[in-house]
């Protein structure tokens, strides 16, 4: 069974968190060891703190299974404890043959036997650290053990539901100064007939699979090299992985269908640097360029994810295009991200235009000073994930809403513009704007905008941006979370030319827009709730939006 979102026993859930750092998997899949506890509640309170309701944490092949055969269900048992202990949901990641392109996390009896499980070769016959994905051995022993951690999972949370997906491997792929196995399997894969799925892409795929398709003479049969020139090394490689992967999940699914994916070390959507497999990237991972044959390869998978460490805004919406492919079956959900401003300002983008089902942190612990405080730096992703708790209810499928819309601001924009229904919106992110006279409120609350820095706009990265989400429900009815945003509707546009006297100034724009209804609450159960009623001086300047403000429900006369 193909799955397009996370749940909890069914339901629909909405999952914002932190994936922990790799070795904290240790410590809190473990008892008895005092700094092993006080490592695990860092891990635990961090999430907390950056307001997340979902951590996510390595199960460890190396500590799972440490003697062939010997499965240790306490390690698993430990660590669903700890979550459930601590009122969260969890992910679960298996790091089995593949971590970040490597296998660190592979038992040192696997690593010991060089004859039994195969690494993949260079072209001098060096031995890397990677594990072959040629070799049935390798994928056997993975795959038995991944069945065993997934029948230990059914039967110790198959019922309560606090783990809402596993991870099959991680960033796969190696990470090795090559592009192909060259051992005798290796070599025998590169030199066989391209698979019929594959050719089948190559023609109708308009990208990088299709091109170079096209370069080496669109041929229609021939091996990986025949087929696709110098880029038939990587998609062997990719073709290996992903089916390796498949297999795994396919066998684990059999015993517990919950949603399963695999995440991906990003080529940085092929617009940087050499653009070169095993230098760059783990060759054989699903990048932008091989994503197609994943999808391909991948039927038992839900959702292949994209790692998102860009500080580029515009590479980061571009990645979430590229991953986004809902109307094929594969949701968008980001697994692990970083804690940066740019990161916490995008994600209204994936949520907002891409749909996407959840969104994590990584290094969670790191988001914390020596103090245990939040650090200044993390703020930012703090904020969004505030703003997306309030709003889970219409993130949600059977929410109601009728069009979702996202924005956020761009280095030295103080403003933006959209089209809604008939009306137009301008949204203003460095107060009401240079032009707009006098005292403007907030509530007492957040106190007040009086020039200064409520007009000023970011001009770093690192600075903190305003961002929002708009829910329309209907022609008139809308829900809003945001971050230092304002926004002013006027009616329709006239189709004579004129431009009606209310909208020359902005004050009296603002004042001529009429409320039915203004208030601040939360959803509890699907049902919104009312906390505050807005009226008077707090309505007259604009539908302002502060993080902490839970979500804005407004409708507007006509």
């Amino acid at each position: 069974m193909r799955h397009s979102y996370l749940s909890v026993l069914g339901k629909p859930f909405f999952s914002i968190g932190g994936q922990v750092h790799n070795s904290s998997a240790y410590p809190i899949g473990r008892k008895g060891n005092p700094q092993y506890e006080e490592d695990s509640e860092r891990s635990f309170e961090s999430v907390k703190a950056i307001g997340g309701n979902t951590i996510a944490v390595p199960i460890c092949w190396d500590a799972f299974e440490p003697e062939e055969g010997a499965y240790n269900a306490g390690y698993v048992h430990t660590v669903i404890d700890n979550i459930r202990r601590h009122g969260l949901h969890g992910t679960l990641l298996w790091f089995g043959t593949w971590k970040n392109g490597q296998m660190e996390y592979t038992p040192s009896w696997v690593k010991k036997d060089r004859e039994r499980f195969p690494r993949v070769l260079c072209k001098d016959g060096t031995q890397t650290t990677v594990l072959s994905p040629h070799s049935r051995r390798n994928l056997e022993q993975d795959a038995k053990a991944f069945r065993a951690f997934m029948e230990i999972l059914r039967e110790y949370d198959g019922k309560q539901g606090t783990i809402l997906a596993v991870q099959v491997e991680n960033e796969p792929g190696f990470y090795a100064p090559t592009r192909r196995d060259f051992s005798e399997a290796g070599t025998e894969a590169f030199e066989a007939q391209v698979p019929e799925g594959i050719r089948q892409l190559a023609r109708t795929d308009c990208g990088a699979i299709h091109q170079s398709w096209v370069k080496n003479g669109s041929r229609e049969q021939g091996n990986w090299k025949e087929m696709f020139g110098s880029f038939g090394a990587e998609l062997c490689s990719a073709w290996a992985v992903a089916r390796y992967i498949d297999e795994i999940a396919a066998g684990g699914k059999e015993i517990y269908d919950i949603f399963m994916y695999t995440n991906v070390w990003m080529d940085r959507n092929s617009d940087y640097g050499w653009n070169l497999a095993g230098l760059e990237y783990p060759c054989g991972g699903a990048v932008s360029k091989c994503l197609p044959l994943w999808h391909c390869a991948c039927g038992h998978l839900d959702a292949v994810c994209p790692d998102i460490y860009e500080q580029n805004p515009d590479a980061v919406r571009k990645a979430y295009g590229i991953y986004e492919k809902e109307e094929q079956g594969w949701p968008l959900y980001v697994p692990e991200s970083g804690l940066t401003s740019v990161n916490a300002a995008c994600i209204f983008d994936a949520v907002g235009k891409h749909n996407a089902i959840g969104y994590h942190v990584f290094g969670i612990e790191s988001c914390l000073d020596s103090d245990g405080k939040l650090k200044e730096s993390a703020e930012p992703v703090m904020h969004s994930f505030a703003m997306l708790t309030a709003a889970s209810g219409l993130l949600l499928p059977g929410s109601g809403v009728q069009e979702r819309y996202s924005f956020f601001q761009s280095m030295g924009q103080d403003s933006a513009f959209m089209e809604i229904g008939r009306r137009r919106c301008r949204i203003s992110y460095a107060g009401v704007g240079a032009d707009y006279a006098g005292w403007v409120p907030f509530d007492y609350h957040h106190g007040k905008e009086s020039g200064g820095d409520a007009f000023r706009v970011p001009v770093s990265l690192n600075e903190e941006t305003a961002r929002g989400l708009l829910f329309r429900m209907s022609e008139d009815e809308f829900y809003l979370v945001g971050h230092k945003v304002r926004l002013f509707f006027t009616g329709e546009e006239p189709e004579d030319g004129s431009i009606p006297v209310s909208w020359m100034n902005g004050q009296h724009l603002a004042h001529s827009m009429e409320f039915l209804c203004l208030e601040e609450g939360h959803f509890e159960e699907g049902k919104f709730v009312t906390d505050r009623v807005r009226s008077g001086d707090e309505a007259r300047h604009g539908i302002w939006a502060q993080y902490d403000c839970g979500v804005v429900h407004f409708v507007l006369g006509k």
